[in-house]
């Protein structure tokens, strides 16, 4: 069985990306082997899944003071120096790097050693270390159209995604199920925007993913405003959490934008305002005038604004919203990705 390398991590959307290529090449008769980052959410989640994996002490660098960056560079040399020997050891068929800090050591590991590399840029504006590698490896796959115009060279596939959902034909009738998520970690503003929304007379139900943080917090709020919603800390099935809602509200970040165009759904979506380069804008920009979903700015979002448009809604409207959202959705990324890698020669 011939080993491949898989990289990315530090959040979900990382992450699942590449477990569901995991998945996709192992039912292929590859051996993928994870590396991911001991200070990221792989540190907790891989352990779940049936995959080898690799955990390096890589940290990351955009964004952080001058003190930070100089210790975290140390870290990642130290990382680079460890994967090289992973690679070594692996003499992986090819690598693939999903993105996160933990990517470039590993994929320039891979490069180094001569092994067949790719990287996927989900997001809509490639970071500087995506930038970098793009001119090292043999190829690079981009999620959005939109990114093409950065990466020279780069190749339109999709995200791969853990949801087989069949999204186009979602009845609306009853009660409007709503979702709510902030990504693998929570988010603080669409948890205080939520609960200022129980405060207000309305009659639907909600599944809230809070975070460990705010779960307590949260879970309290709605208890005291007289809201029977139900508030989970996080959801593993993600699967069964967008089958069983009609709309969603949640931050833009590739995979969640990914996931949410194969299960059909529309979305309020609310991009992170720190995201680098302002990716996760772009990223919901892109939905938004494919009429899939609507944009609320931190700065704007409060439990009175999502009350203004939560009331509008209609079936009409969120049949539109859904399918709007499931012709974005790219279901065969992983059969592209895979084509692609076994045609470059070594």
């Amino acid at each position: 069985m011939k080993n491949v390398v898989l990289t990315g991590g530090g959040t979900g959307g990382h992450l699942f990306a590449a477990i569901e290529f995991a998945r996709f090449l192992k039912d292929r008769g590859y051996n993928p082997v994870i590396i991911g980052s001991v200070y990221g959410i792989e540190n907790r989640i891989l352990k779940k899944y049936p995959f080898d994996y690799v955990l390096l002490k890589s940290k990351g660098i955009m964004g952080k003071g001058l003190k930070d960056r100089f210790v975290n560079g140390f870290a990642n040399l130290d990382a680079l120096i460890h994967s090289i020997g992973v690679i070594k050891k692996l003499k992986p068929e090819f690598c693939v790097g999903f993105g996160g800090y933990v990517s470039l050591p590993v994929v320039l590991s891979c490069v180094i050693l001569r092994r067949k590399s790719a990287i996927l840029e989900q997001n809509s504006i490639p970071g500087k270390a995506n930038r970098l590698l793009s001119r090292l490896v043999d190829l690079v796959f981009v999620n959005f159209d939109y990114t093409a115009q950065f990466l020279r060279g780069s190749i339109v596939v999709g995200n791969p995604t853990r949801i087989k959902t069949k999204g186009k034909h979602r009845l609306f009738d009853g009660r409007l199920k709503l979702g709510v998520v902030g990504g693998s970690r929570g988010a603080r503003s669409i948890n205080n925007s939520m609960i200022e929304l129980s405060e207000f007379d309305l009659d639907i139900d909600v599944i809230h993913q809070t975070g460990v943080e705010d779960y307590s917090r949260v879970k309290d709020a709605y208890k005291r405003n007289g809201k029977n919603w139900q508030v989970v800390d996080f959801i593993e099935d993600m699967e069964s959490f967008y089958k069983g809602i009609d709309f969603i509200i949640c931050r833009s970040g590739a995979s969640t934008l990914s996931e949410i165009a194969c299960a059909g759904l529309g979305s309020i979506l609310i991009p992170y305002p720190y995201a680098i380069y302002n990716h996760q804008y772009y990223n919901a920009k892109y939905f938004l005038d494919n009429e899939a979903s609507i944009i609320i700015e931190d700065k704007d979002l409060s439990g009175k604004t999502l009350h203004t448009f939560i009331s509008s809604l209609t079936a009409d409207r969120l049949r539109v919203m859904s399918e709007n959202a499931f012709d974005l959705c790219r279901r065969d990324a992983c059969e592209k990705m895979l084509s692609y890698l076994e045609m470059v020669k070594r």
